[in-house]
Order: structure tokens, then C-alpha cells, then sequence
């Protein structure tokens, strides 16, 4: 028989509303505080506006976008506090997730984990090397999903994809694009360095790893 081909994989249309607008938010083509129209952005994506609004809404609740009745839908803007307590989220979140999968995952289930976490470090190391900010930035929401899927605590999942993407994509990276192309590659060695510790499995040494990776320039966030 010969090999089997992969089924085709359809992504519904909100979906792929949802991807392009939150693309466009993370590069910074959208900038916080600006008014993002329904209208351009049918004509723009080449859709009628009902999935757009599908998607928006979809955004407000991610944090990501605010509806203003009456006058639009607007980029979320964080003052300087608002990022930092959201960073404080991120690391709670995170080190939640870190503490759980380190229990619950056998140790070749852990060293597979982190097989999956280098293969992503790998990927940030060619796109800092093409100078793809987009894919990098990509590449991070992946790397740090995947430590929070590994707890494979369910709730904790949504509560992230909820809430922690917006807190992830706000970090003082993402509020000062376009980043250069040795702040790409300083990305990919940070998480290198923290993928390091982690294959130690050692919860208070991962923990604290973790912590410092995230809070690393917090003092530096002044808007």
C-alpha cells in the first residue's frame, strides 16, 4: 500500500482572522492606543466584517484589543505599573506550570519536553539570524505555552491563553519594536541559557531561572 498522505487541515475563518490581527498587534504594525478599523480590515483581509467581529471579540477577551461603545475598537495600552504587574502574572503562571510538569512528567517525558523547547530555540537562533522579528516573536508565545501546556493542568492552560498572552506580548520587548537584529540574537541566547537549566530538572534552580528571565528588565519599564 503505498504511504498515506496527511488529511488537510481547515482552519475556520475566524481563526485565521484571529492569527492575522494578533500577528499584526505582536510586530507592532498595530501600536497600543491606536483605533483599529472593522471596516479596513474586511477590505484589508479581503472578508466580510462578521468574522471580524467574531475575532475582535475573541481579542477583548484576551486582553489584547478594547471595544469602546459607540466609538470603536482600540489596541490595548498598559501604563508602566499595569506591565509590571502583568509580568508579576506571567511569572506566577509560568512557575506554576514549571513546578507541575516537573512532578508530573516522567524523566523521559521531561527530556522529550525539553527536546521540544530546543527545537523552538533553534528555530529563534535562524530567525534572529534572517532578522524575522515577526517569527521570533512567534517563537516565544510557542516556547513559553509549551511550558505551561507540559503542567498538563488544563485549567491553567486556559487560564493562560485567557489571560497571559497579553501580559506576554506587553513586556517591555514588544513595547519598544522594532527590536535590532543583536536583540534577536541576545532572545535566543536568554532562552538558551534558561532551556539549560531547566534539562537539570531542578525545581528551586528552574524556578528562580524563570523568574530572573522574566523579571530581568522590569526596573527598566518606565512609560
Amino acid at each position: 500500500m503505498p504511504q498515506q498522505l496527511k488529511k488537510i487541515v481547515r482552519i475556520p475563518l475566524r481563526d485565521q482572522i484571529l492569527d492575522s490581527i494578533k500577528r499584526a498587534i505582536i510586530t507592532g504594525k498595530f501600536r497600543a492606543s491606536e483605533k483599529i478599523s472593522e471596516e479596513e480590515l474586511a477590505e484589508q483581509l479581503g472578508v466580510s466584517r462578521t468574522p471580524i467581529r467574531e475575532a475582535i471579540r475573541v481579542l477583548e477577551q484576551q486582553g489584547l484589543v478594547e471595544v469602546i461603545p459607540k466609538d470603536g475598537t482600540y489596541v490595548t495600552s498598559f501604563d508602566s505599573d499595569q506591565i509590571k504587574d502583568g509580568l508579576h502574572v506571567r511569572v506566577a503562571l509560568e512557575q506554576l506550570a514549571l513546578k507541575q510538569s516537573i512532578e508530573r512528567l516522567s524523566d523521559s517525558e521531561w527530556r522529550k519536553h525539553c527536546e521540544h523547547l530546543q527545537d523552538l530555540v533553534d528555530q529563534m537562533l535562524k530567525a534572529a539570524k534572517d532578522f524575522d522579528a515577526e517569527k521570533d516573536a512567534e517563537l516565544d508565545i510557542d516556547w513559553h505555552t509549551a511550558i505551561i501546556d507540559a503542567s498538563r493542568n488544563q485549567n491553567l492552560s486556559r487560564t493562560w491563553r485567557l489571560t497571559g498572552l497579553s501580559h506576554f506580548i506587553w513586556s517591555i520587548e514588544y513595547r519598544l519594536y522594532p527590536l535590532n537584529q543583536n536583540d534577536l540574537l541576545s532572545h535566543h541566547e536568554r532562552h538558551q541559557k534558561l532551556l539549560d537549566v531547566f534539562i537539570e530538572k531542578n525545581p528551586e534552580k528552574c524556578a528562580k531561572e524563570l523568574q530572573h528571565h522574566i523579571l530581568r528588565k522590569i526596573q527598566d519599564i518606565d512609560f
